[in-house]
């Protein structure tokens, strides 16, 4: 195995096709007056920030001990889920405030085909998301297990 195999690959193809999709979206947007092709630039943005810590966290939870942390960076990972959180929910806002605006004066989307075909590829992006990784959430974790003797179904994980 090399060096970037598996889930770390993964994490950087997709890293490499959010940046792409971000730029095509933003400049889209900008080009279509479109809020809601903004917003799932952004979105997108947040995707790719969440990922690149993803990426960081696979690689810091590696390190079991340290001179300075002798637990190692086992939760560096929920470090990062805040900072991404913090960042989402900044951005709701923002996008919040825009709407508000657009809601007391309209605006006209420009070029709505093109708008219309960048949704549609980022929609495409999403799908390719899920299927790159699928092997990576819960939907493949452990099947719950019947207890005969309590009558109830236990969770147990090995």
């Amino acid at each position: 195995m090399g060096r970037y195999s598996g889930r770390s690959f993964r994490l950087i193809l997709m890293c490499v096709v959010s940046v792409l999709l971000f730029v095509l979206e933003l400049v889209i947007s900008h080009i279509g007056n479109s809020l809601s092709l903004a917003s799932d630039a952004f979105a997108v943005l947040s995707h790719l920030l969440s990922m690149i810590i993803g990426l960081f966290g696979v690689r810091a939870s590696h390190i079991r001990q340290h001179r300075k942390s002798t637990f190692g960076f086992l939760r560096a990972d929920v470090v990062g889920a805040f900072g991404n959180s913090v960042f989402a929910v900044a951005l709701m806002f923002s996008i919040l405030v825009e709407a508000i605006k657009r809601y007391i004066s309209p605006q006209k989307t420009e070029e709505a085909l093109l708008v219309l075909i960048a949704g549609v590829i980022g929609l495409s992006f999403n799908v390719l998301n899920y299927v790159i990784f699928l092997d990576c959430c819960y939907c493949s974790g452990p099947k719950p297990q019947r207890n005969t003797e309590a009558g109830s179904y236990w969770f147990y994980y090995h």
